[in-house]
């Protein structure tokens, strides 16, 4: 059994209605067997990676990795045991969620936006393209920290695999690191960690005169040295987070 016949559409209208589904999904970061095995679940109401896989059409061990990332995203839970069964979180609740992180990130470029007008500054953002481009940006952003460095991000493995060395290499030196990531999500060495779900952009602030802001695949990014820019977007991050975990990390 597949998707078209869980859902009773004909081919044609179950290719057109993925096709704007995965679309959207995949414009909130979600790969392509993400938003396939996310689809299913939601069809489904809950099921195992070989049920997520078959009805996906997607293969097994893929459906499992996508299964996980969906976890680490927010976006599904699972109860242990033999076979391990994942249940989809509600449509409903996955949307608000993002609502509230996609007017978080407007109110932030608005608010840097008025401010700079009002002050008459320049805004001085550049625009790095590529995967592996955004991820050199960061290692330099991590490098050349000396007093502090914040990030909040979805995609800490990657950038963790990449620059587990540059963290420890800045808390040596004495760099107070704050990281914001999604729950259990393993992380390098840092200073303080909070944990939050359904994180969208990644944001990386350093000594309040750098800030980089890039999408959830960080297949692109804005940078700025403009110390008026990173130091404002800093004091908001660290505004948002004292809203939501309070002083003390969990």
């Amino acid at each position: 059994m597949d998707l078209m016949h869980v859902l009773n559409l004909d081919l044609k209208g179950i290719e057109e209605e993925y096709a704007k589904i995965a679309s959207v999904l995949r414009m909130i970061g979600l790969s392509d067997y993400e938003s396939r095995s996310y689809t299913a679940l939601i069809a489904q109401g809950r099921g195992t990676a070989d049920e997520v896989a078959g009805l996906g059409g997607i293969p097994r061990t893929s459906a499992y990795k996508a299964l996980q990332a969906l976890k680490e995203r927010g976006y599904v839970s699972m109860s242990e045991g033999r076979p391990t069964i994942f249940h989809p979180v509600p449509p409903r609740e996955v949307r608000e969620k993002l609502i509230h992180e996609v007017g978080e990130a407007f109110d932030k470029l608005e608010a840097v936006r008025g401010i700079l007008s009002e002050k008459g500054t320049p805004q001085l953002v550049f625009t790095i393209l590529g995967r592996e481009r955004v991820l050199v940006k960061i290692g330099e952003i991590l490098d050349s920290a000396t007093n502090r460095l914040f990030i909040s991000t979805p995609s800490m493995p990657a950038i963790r695999t990449l620059h587990s060395q540059k963290f420890r290499d800045a808390v040596k030196r004495g760099v107070g690191i704050t990281l914001v990531v999604e729950p259990f999500v393993k992380v390098p060495e840092a200073t303080k960690v909070y944990r939050r779900s359904g994180l969208l952009a990644t944001d990386v602030i350093s000594d309040g005169n750098q800030a980089l802001i890039a999408s959830p695949d960080l297949s692109i990014c804005g940078y700025s040295d403009n110390p008026f820019l990173a130091g404002h977007l800093e004091g908001f991050m660290l505004a948002a987070v004292d809203r939501t975990h309070g002083k003390t990390p969990p």
